[in-house]
Parts: structure tokens; C-alpha cells; sequence
């Protein structure tokens, strides 16, 4: 209890004390860190949790993202209201998606829900007077109390809160009869029916999560970007959020946030060799595949982080 606490008040202290500290640019990439994070928890959730493989998450993100820009700019909404509205609809959208496709699995479900993204992506390319077509749409910027929020000091102060009270909630879930439920579902889909578990409704119930949370890290995004481009949601962008997911660790939110802070710091470590990033992250991905299945949530300095996350029932970590 006592060490949980500490990680507690120095993330607290620390939230306080870095923009005194850090430089604009530095701000906004734990801003996009934090936000990416929010988008692979989605997976974690679906995919880590519930057992079920998904390149359907840059569909809900870009859905997010252009839902929320779209009730912002054609419909005068708040990007602040915006966002969890539109994530309540996304939501209600996964969970369409997981009655009408868990009803298969494996690479059939991966299949499908590759075919959702692609025709998510073509939606925005071909909606001209909604979306703006190939060309995309801006973003309004957050206004709270009056304040335009625009640079990464204003908007840390935003997603970073909000990134943290859906870690919190996604923790809690994940202790609570449907996280065990979910638990019971990937390891064994025989046992959880013989147990009086609807199997399809907690499964889409699933998605309906990795939806949301997608969805507000999406909005999240778009703030981030001031920009929507439909190129930025398509199945390659899917494999680059599941590559997140492994190398931080499926198996455990804080995965989310090791594997964002992995991914989009090293193309700044590495600024000499762009060209080879590609074969970097390719390497890196079948590296933790091979050698490191959990991510890197499993090494051993990480289970001071994992104190925050919750105990499997009936187990250790």
C-alpha cells in the first residue's frame, strides 16, 4: 500500500511540476504519448483482456477524431463536449461491430474488422461535404471558460487528467466481475459458457470499450494535430497501434504507455538514420515477439509501475 501511494504522489507532484521544467515541444510529446496511450489501451482491453484480435482501432480513432471536429465546426459543440459524445457513439458502434463479427474468430475476426477500417477510411475520403473528402479537415481548438487552448502547455493540462481517469477506470473494470469475466472468456470460451457466461454480449461489450476509449484518444489527437487527414486511418495505422501494444505488453495498461513512449520517442533518438525507422521498428516488433512475448510491462524494473495496475483473481502477478 505504502509504495502504491508514493507512485501516486510523486505522478501528482510530477503532473505539477513538469511544465515549470520542460520545454514547449517536450510538453507536447507527453501530450501525444499520453493520448496514443489512451488509443492502445483500447487494445488492451479488447485484445489483451478479452482475448480478441482487432485492426478495427484507427476506424474508432479516426471516428473520434472527425466526429468530434465535425459537432465542433458544422454544429457549434464544445471540442471538450464533443469528444465523449462522439465516443458514446463509437462506442454503440463497436458494439454493433462485435455482434455482427464475434461470431467468428481468429483470423477471420482479424480479417473482418480489417474490412471495417477500410471502409471507415473510404467513408471519410468520399463524404466531401461532411468530412472534405482527400484533402481532410481542421480541428477547432479547445475553449474552456473562454481560453483557447492550442499550444502542447495549454492541452497537457487537458489530456493528461482525462488520459488518467480512464487508466483508473480501465483498472477498476479490470478488477471487477466483468474484467474476471472478460479473463474467463480469452482463456477458455468452453468454460465461461459452461459457467452461464454470454459469451458474444460480453465480447462486444468488449469492443464497445476499445471503441470508446479509441474514440477519446482519437479527439485527443486531432486536438494535438489541428489537422484530419483520411490517410491517417487505415489498416497501417491499425498494425502500428496493435506494435504498440505488443512491445509495451498486452497484458497491462501501463503496456499502453511504455510502448507509446517506445514508439514515438525513438524516431527522435534516432533522427540520423530516418530512413531506417521502418527496419527499426520491424526489428524491434519481431524481437519482443520472439524474445519478449508480454512487452516490456514484464521486465522486471516495470513491476513498480504494475503496482498500480490490478492482481489477477486467485493469482500472482
Amino acid at each position: 500500500m505504502i509504495p502504491r501511494l508514493a507512485i501516486y504522489v510523486a505522478g501528482i507532484a510530477g503532473f505539477f511540476i513538469a511544465p515549470h521544467y520542460l520545454a514547449e515541444y517536450h510538453l507536447f510529446q507527453i501530450c501525444l504519448i499520453a493520448a496514443t496511450a489512451l488509443v492502445v489501451l483500447g487494445l488492451v482491453a479488447v485484445t489483451g483482456l478479452a482475448g480478441q484480435i482487432s485492426l478495427a482501432q484507427s476506424a474508432f480513432v479516426g471516428l473520434g477524431g472527425y466526429g468530434s471536429a465535425i459537432l465542433a465546426t458544422s454544429w457549434g459543440v464544445p471540442l471538450w463536449a464533443s469528444i465523449p459524445l462522439t465516443a458514446f457513439a463509437v462506442a454503440f458502434a463497436g458494439f454493433v461491430l462485435g455482434q455482427l463479427t464475434l461470431r467468428i474468430s481468429g483470423h477471420y475476426l482479424a480479417l473482418a474488422t480489417m474490412a471495417f477500417t477500410a471502409i471507415v477510411q473510404l467513408a471519410f475520403i468520399h463524404s466531401d461535404p461532411v468530412t472534405g473528402g482527400a484533402a481532410g479537415m481542421p480541428v477547432p481548438p479547445f475553449r474552456i471558460f473562454g481560453l483557447t487552448l492550442t499550444t502542447g502547455r495549454h492541452l497537457y493540462y487537458v489530456i493528461l487528467p482525462a488520459t488518467a481517469l480512464l487508466f483508473l477506470l480501465v483498472q477498476n473494470v479490470m478488477q471487477s466481475r466483468f474484467g474476471r469475466a472478460l479473463t474467463a472468456i480469452r482463456q477458455s470460451e468452453t468454460a465461461a459458457e459452461a459457467m452461464s457466461l454470454n459469451v458474444l454480449r460480453y465480447k462486444a461489450m468488449a469492443f464497445a470499450g476499445s471503441g470508446f476509449l479509441g474514440a477519446v484518444g482519437g479527439g485527443l489527437l486531432a486536438s494535438l494535430s489541428t489537422y484530419l487527414d483520411p490517410a491517417q486511418f487505415g489498416i497501417t495505422q491499425s498494425v502500428y497501434f496493435l506494435a504498440v501494444a505488443v512491445v509495451g505488453g498486452m497484458a497491462s495498461p501501463f503496456g499502453a504507455i511504455i510502448g507509446s513512449a517506445m514508439f514515438i520517442l525513438i524516431p527522435d533518438l534516432l533522427q540520423s538514420f530516418q530512413s531506417y525507422l521502418g527496419l527499426v521498428f520491424a526489428l524491434l516488433l519481431l524481437g519482443f515477439i520472439v524474445l519478449r512475448p508480454n512487452g516490456l510491462a514484464s521486465v522486471r524494473l516495470s513491476r513498480y509501475l504494475n503496482l498500480l495496475s490490478p492482481r489477477p483473481a486467485g493469482g500472482r502477478r
